[in-house]
């Protein structure tokens, strides 16, 4: 992580699911209020395969401009914004998504 914000982080979740083949890490973070983090947090919700690529993954990281604050990251590459309304919804949501994909989360 980088940047004076970073600086100040303080770990809030952190978990990480081996399936084998795939597996899905969650990494989240109470960071100061900012107008990158708006909300005080930083989050990474990822399902991948084990040789890197993505297949679902939530993020607020700012390096998208086009995209919302909370956004979604397809396999395909696209982008699409997400509704956030707190830390624990999302995190069921990319739980259910990981279990849509045929994993015992």
């Amino acid at each position: 992580m980088c940047g004076s914000a970073d600086d100040e982080a303080s770990p809030v979740i952190r978990v990480t699911k081996d399936f084998g083949e795939t597996y899905a890490e969650v990494r989240a973070w109470d960071v100061p209020e900012s107008e990158r983090y708006p909300d005080g947090l930083k989050y990474s919700m990822q399902y991948g395969t084990a040789d890197g690529e993505t297949i679902v993954r939530y993020d607020n990281f700012p390096d998208h401009p086009d995209a919302a604050p909370h956004h979604k990251h397809q396999s395909d590459g696209t982008v699409e914004d997400v509704e956030f309304v707190g830390l624990e919804p999302l995190f069921e949501r990319s739980q259910n998504e990981v279990r849509d994909y045929g994993e015992h989360w």
